[in-house]
């Protein structure tokens, strides 16, 4: 244990001798003057002090010195990313209300299922591959940045997906240590329509390589659709054929509404950390509920205070 304010830890040390020393030279005037005025066989015994008033202060004063101690926590280290395509294709209306609402959705369903102790990130890519949100388990904040993403612009698929694995795999001297490599998987949901940046099949081997496994979700009519975009018709298409082959390359799957498979590759895996935490709050709080203890002890057995 380590205190943050050593100097309060002293200081109320010598304040609470002070006032344990006067408390006893009071009591021991009031008995000699007790004795005086009564015979000795009819004087009271002094009783010691109950035991919660003499733990208290020992609480109370370790508090003042703000100790922190390691305290041992599981975490789950299972981690996943959501790579949404946002290019201006996703603005076609063949899923309704549009291939990107569609997409919204089902990260919200994936994420009602989804055990809540699993970190979950966002990346976007279109028109560029943006970390939207690095994982955590905060799901009011995955879902808020979620609502506000937008289609346009073209589409870097590759340029998502080695944003996705940056995020689970970082590069450093550890990189190949078994605890660097927790499970962890992508949840890619594009109409597969990649027109920029790099070749969406070689990030796949790079993911592969870092056994990240890409769970897809098509988007959009397999044939391409007519769709009104803003004051215009457009003929948007999809390829649904690099999703499964990006599914394929990496260990992954193609989904439907159904994220079992995704669940299984995400299940759970707890380690012991320790971290240190400022014990403050707790022993200012053991302190007074030891003081109401000893009062509650005092009224129960004698009908009075000590």
């Amino acid at each position: 244990m380590a205190f943050k304010s050593p100097e309060a830890l002293l200081l109320g040390a010598f304040l609470l001798g002070v006032a344990a020393l006067v408390a006893y030279l009071l009591g021991e005037a009031g008995r000699r003057r007790l004795l005086q005025a009564l015979d000795p066989a009819f004087a009271p015994r002094p009783k010691p002090l109950p035991l919660p008033y003499l733990l208290a202060p020992l609480l109370l004063l370790l508090a003042a010195g703000r100790p922190e101690a390691p305290v041992p926590w599981r975490e789950n280290l299972t981690q996943a990313v959501v790579v949404l395509d946002t290019s201006h294709s996703m603005a076609a209306d063949d899923e309704a209300p549009s291939r990107l609402e569609k997409a919204k959705a089902l990260v919200r369903a994936f994420l009602k299922g989804l055990d809540p102790s699993v970190k979950v990130g966002l990346v976007s890519f279109g028109p560029q591959a943006v970390l939207v949100l690095a994982p955590s388990t905060d799901r009011k904040a995955l879902l808020e940045a979620l609502a506000g993403l937008k289609p346009g612009g073209v589409s870097p698929l590759g340029q998502g997906l080695q944003q996705a694995r940056r995020i689970l795999r970082p590069e450093g001297p550890e990189r190949d240590l078994p605890e660097a490599r927790p499970p962890a998987a992508i949840l890619l949901l594009s109409d597969g329509a990649a027109n920029a940046g790099k070749d969406p099949l070689e990030a796949a081997a790079e993911l592969a390589q870092a056994r990240l496994p890409v769970f897809v979700r098509p988007l959009g009519d397999p044939r391409g659709a007519v769709s009104r975009i803003g004051e215009g018709l457009y003929f948007v298409p999809t390829d649904p054929g690099t999703l499964l082959r990006l599914a394929q390359a990496t260990g992954g799957g193609v989904l439907q509404e159904d994220f079992r498979p995704l669940y299984q590759a995400l299940k759970p895996h707890y380690v012991w950390k320790a971290s240190p935490k400022e014990l403050t709050q707790a022993l200012v709080v053991g302190g007074f509920l030891l003081l109401s203890l000893g009062a509650y002890a005092g009224l129960a057995r004698e009908g009075r205070w000590p």
